[in-house]
C-alpha cells in the first residue's frame, strides 16, 4: 500500500483534484483590478501621469475647437467665426451718424440768419428766474436792410415756470427818454441807434432786463407766412375792404422798384355781389385762411381804429401763426424755420436757440397787452417839436408792465 497522506483537507484547501483547474476571478466592478498590471491605474486618486496629459490636451483642444451637437450625439467640431461685429461699434457709429444729421438739419434750419451781437451791460434790472425777455422790432424796409423806424415794438417773455409767451406790445408813439436824444417816440429809438439803442430805451424807461433782440422785416413777411402754410384770422367785412385796398397798394409798390408785383388776382376778397370792389364795395366778413400777401395787407390796415388796434392786428397774426404751427407735424418744422430766419436778424446764438427749443415744441399758453393804455393813464400830447407824442404814468406803466410779465 502506498504511503498515506496523513493531512486532512483544511477548510482552505483546495481538493486535488481542482489544483489545474483555470484561474476563476470574480468580476470586479469597481475597476480596481485588470489583468495586465502594466496597464493598472487608480483613478480614483487620478495617480496615472500619462491620464492627466491626455485630459489636459483634450481640454486644450476643446478650447481651441468649440464642439457642436450632431443629430447622433457626437461632439462635432465647427469652423470658428473668422470676425464678430461688436455691439459697442455698432452703437457708436449709429450715434455718429446721428449727430451729422442733427448738425445737417440745424444748419439747414438756420441757413441764412443774420447774428449781431448786442454790447453788455443793457438790462438795468435782476429781472426773475424762470423768465426771459427779448424785444422784438418789427420794420418795413423795401430796400432789404432792417433799419429805419419800428413799425412793431415788443417784449417777448417767455415763462418757463408756467409755459406760457407774452406778447407786451408798446404804442409805437409813446413818450419816452431816449439817451442822447431826449424825450421822443419810442419807434424812432431804432433809427437812432438801432436794436441796441432801442432795447437800452426800453430798459431804461420801464426797468427791464432785455439783453437780446430779434428783428422781422414785414415787408417779407409775406414768405414768413407762407413758410407757416398760411394764418387763419377773423376779419370783418370793414377789414376785407381794407385788406383788397392794401393789396393793390403792394402792388404798385413793387412796380415802383421795378420787382414783378407779387399780387394774383385770386389774393383779393370778392365783395357779395362777387366783385373786387374797392371803392364802396360791401364785404361779408368771416374766417379765413389768409396766404402771406393777404397776412401782410391785413398788418397794415391803418385806416380802422388807431395804432392801438392796428397793434391788435399784428397781435393777432402773430398768435395766429404760433397755432398754425402748433396745428403742424414736428416734422414741418425744419421747413417752417428755414422759411422764416432769412428775413431775421437776432443777437441769440445757436445755442441759445437750442435752448429755447423745448419750450417752442412743447404745450405754449398765449398771452397778450398792450402798453400804455387806459389803466396806464395814457393821454395823447404834443412834444417840443410839435409832434402828435402819446403820455402816460410811469409810475403805473412800469407797475402794470412788470405785473403782466412777472406775475
Amino acid at each position: 500500500m502506498g504511503q498515506r497522506d496523513n493531512r486532512s483537507p483544511g477548510r482552505h484547501s483546495a481538493p486535488r483534484d481542482r489544483e489545474k483547474a483555470p484561474l476563476r476571478r470574480e468580476a470586479l466592478h469597481d475597476n480596481y483590478y485588470y489583468e495586465d498590471r502594466k496597464k493598472f491605474e487608480d483613478i480614483s486618486s487620478y495617480s496615472s501621469e500619462p491620464r492627466r496629459q491626455m485630459d489636459r490636451a483634450a481640454v486644450r483642444r476643446a478650447k481651441r475647437a468649440p464642439v457642436k451637437k450632431s443629430t447622433a450625439g457626437r461632439g462635432v467640431p465647427t469652423p470658428r467665426p473668422k470676425r464678430r461685429v461688436r455691439a459697442g461699434a455698432v452703437i457708436s457709429w449709429a450715434l455718429f451718424l446721428l449727430v451729422i444729421g442733427a448738425v445737417g438739419l440745424f444748419l439747414y434750419m438756420f441757413m441764412g440768419l443774420k447774428v449781431t451781437d448786442l454790447d453788455g451791460g443793457l438790462a438795468v434790472s435782476a429781472g426773475q428766474a424762470g423768465v426771459k425777455n427779448i424785444a422784438m422790432f418789427g420794420v418795413d424796409s423795401r430796400d432789404g436792410e432792417n433799419e429805419g423806424r419800428s413799425d412793431a415794438i415788443m417784449v417777448l417773455s417767455i415763462d418757463s415756470r408756467t409755459h406760457t409767451l407774452k406778447m407786451a406790445s408798446f404804442m409805437r408813439d409813446s413818450n419816452v427818454y431816449i439817451d442822447g436824444y431826449g424825450y421822443d417816440k419810442l419807434t424812432h429809438a431804432y433809427a437812432y441807434g438801432g436794436p441796441e439803442l432801442a432795447v437800452r430805451t426800453l430798459n431804461q424807461n420801464f426797468q427791464l432786463d432785455i439783453t437780446d433782440y430779434i428783428t422781422v422785416n414785414f415787408y417779407d413777411m409775406t414768405e414768413i407766412v407762407e413758410a407757416f402754410g398760411g394764418v387763419e384770422l377773423e376779419l370783418t367785412g370793414e377789414e376785407m375792404l381794407e385788406v383788397n385796398r392794401n393789396l393793390w397798394n403792394l402792388s404798385r409798390e413793387a412796380e415802383d422798384v421795378g420787382a414783378e408785383a407779387p399780387i394774383k388776382d385770386s389774393d383779393y376778397f370778392t365783395d357779395v355781389n362777387g366783385t373786387h370792389n374797392m371803392v364802396d364795395g360791401e364785404y361779408a366778413g368771416g374766417k379765413f385762411l389768409l396766404n402771406g400777401a393777404q397776412a401782410v395787407a391785413y398788418s397794415r390796415i391803418r385806416y380802422i381804429g388807431g395804432d392801438g388796434e392796428r397793434t391788435s392786428r399784428q397781435h393777432e397774426v402773430l398768435k395766429g401763426l404760433l397755432q398754425r404751427a402748433k396745428q403742424r407735424t414736428v416734422f414741418a418744422w425744419p421747413s417752417i424755420v428755414h422759411g422764416v430766419v432769412p428775413h431775421c436778424e437776432t443777437s441769440l446764438n445757436f445755442l441759445d436757440m437750442v435752448k429755447l427749443a423745448p419750450f417752442a415744441f412743447g404745450h405754449i399758453e398765449i398771452e397778450s397787452a398792450t402798453f400804455p393804455g387806459e389803466a396806464e393813464g395814457a393821454y395823447d400830447t404834443k412834444n417840443g417839436d410839435g409832434q402828435y407824442v402819446m403820455g402816460f404814468d410811469e409810475g403805473l406803466m412800469q407797475e402794470n408792465l412788470h405785473r403782466f410779465i412777472y406775475g
